[in-house]
């Protein structure tokens, strides 16, 4: 990643494999800040300082939080069970309860946060991606 970056402040060419390269590691970063931002969610531990200090790296690092719901479910982007923080092999009652305690917590009516809307409509799109494979209603 690192010589693909040296590249670009260069004014070096950067191939198709080399944007494919970086755009997989700033995936990689936000989804490793993403799942310990839902751990602490989860564990009632987050605090107004860790939610816009995840946000503030991940606009530096170009994430539009608007664009968030598009990078669920397709080919390269995000898994909808990772967005939920879960495993594939998770029953249905931890799928829903998992939906219902994010969805409290990022919602800006009960959040107490600026900003979690992109990270809850992610959370929306993932929930729905799950129900139509495991063919709910």
């Amino acid at each position: 990643m690192l010589e693909v970056l040296i590249g670009i402040s260069r004014g070096g060419e950067v191939t198709q494999a080399d944007f494919q390269k970086l755009t997989q590691k700033l995936l990689d970063v936000f989804l490793e800040g993403y799942q310990d931002i839902v751990n602490r969610i989860l564990k009632d531990s987050l605090n107004l300082w860790d939610i816009n200090k995840f946000m503030e790296r991940m606009r530096r690092m170009g994430v539009d939080f608007s664009q968030l719901s598009g990078m669920v479910g397709v080919p390269g982007g995000v898994n909808p069970y990772q967005v939920l923080g879960l495993d594939k092999s998770a029953s249905d009652e931890e799928v829903k309860k998992r939906f219902r305690d994010l969805c409290f917590h990022l919602h800006p009516d009960t959040a107490g946060y600026e900003g979690t809307s992109g990270i809850l409509q992610m959370v929306l799109k993932a929930y729905d991606l799950i129900k139509i494979q495991r063919g709910w209603k």
